[in-house]
């Protein structure tokens, strides 16, 4: 455990000399351009359409980091000649990986929080907006995007960064739309694309599961229930993947 702590330590302070939180200004300007915007329209009409870009914000800059940062950390590495040094120490393959998500996923949890602090200000701002209960929509976007983190990962230990960045962003998609995708399925007559349309819903993470921006917007309810089997849902996954990416991993030749 320290050499993963070391490690994602080590990986934390990469991401913030690379200059990753500027990002969270960029998430600050959305938020401060899409108040004038919307100043216009009536309160009701400017908190909803407020809350959805805010969420959704968070959402696409946090995946942006995972694409342009996690895809190449392994790469990178290896290119420095780095990541030879490292395992040449008491360090395994899977340590190696586990620090890596670790420190992602810590960036991501730090920018996370500059960002929701950003968001909960601007509402404050904004009459009958502000409420705690948006705290639940923060920790579901944070496990979406640790469970990005972990394909990233996965994806990092057998091809290249492009190929990684692409296939992490078609999960992504195909995540979103999975449920739909094994509905179409369903309306298929043909057995063959049935059964193919089926094994993409149960071979991808459901991650509409994280998605409560509409529950949010709309003032319902998102029950703890929910957020605890969201949790598992993420945490095994993540899990799953980290596993599948150190076996690959261990069996790959690495050369500077």
């Amino acid at each position: 455990m320290g050499n993963i702590g070391a490690l994602a330590y080590s990986t934390f302070q990469e991401t913030v000399r690379d200059r990753i939180f500027y990002l969270v200004g960029v998430f600050g300007i959305i938020m401060l351009a899409s108040t004038a915007i919307l100043s216009p329209l009536t309160i009701g009409a400017q908190n909803k359409i407020m809350i959805d870009v805010g969420l959704a914000g968070m959402a696409v800059i946090g995946l942006l980091v995972i694409l342009f940062v996690g895809s190449g950390m392994v790469r990178k590495e290896l290119d420095k000649g780095t990541i030879l040094t490292i395992l040449s120490k008491p360090v395994g393959r899977r340590e190696y990986l586990a620090g890596k998500f670790l420190g992602l996923s810590l960036t991501l949890a730090m920018m996370l929080l500059a960002m929701a602090a950003l968001f909960l200000l601007m509402l404050l701002l904004a009459p009958g907006a502000f409420s705690y209960v948006y705290l639940k929509a923060f920790y579901m976007t944070l496990l979406e995007l640790i469970l990005i983190n972990a394909v990233v990962v996965f994806f990092s230990t057998a091809v290249s960064p492009i190929l990684t960045a692409v296939f992490s962003l078609c999960a992504f998609v195909v995540g979103h739309m999975s449920e739909s995708i094994r509905d179409f399925g369903m309306m298929r007559d043909n057995v063959f694309e049935q059964k193919f349309f089926e094994s993409i819903y149960y071979l991808t993470p459901n991650l509409e599961v994280f998605n409560v921006r509409g529950a949010m917007v709309h003032g319902e309810p998102v029950t703890w229930t929910h957020l605890g089997l969201a949790t598992l849902y993420g945490v095994g996954w993540s899990v799953l993947l980290l596993l599948l990416a150190g076996a690959v991993f261990q069996r790959k030749e690495l050369r500077g």
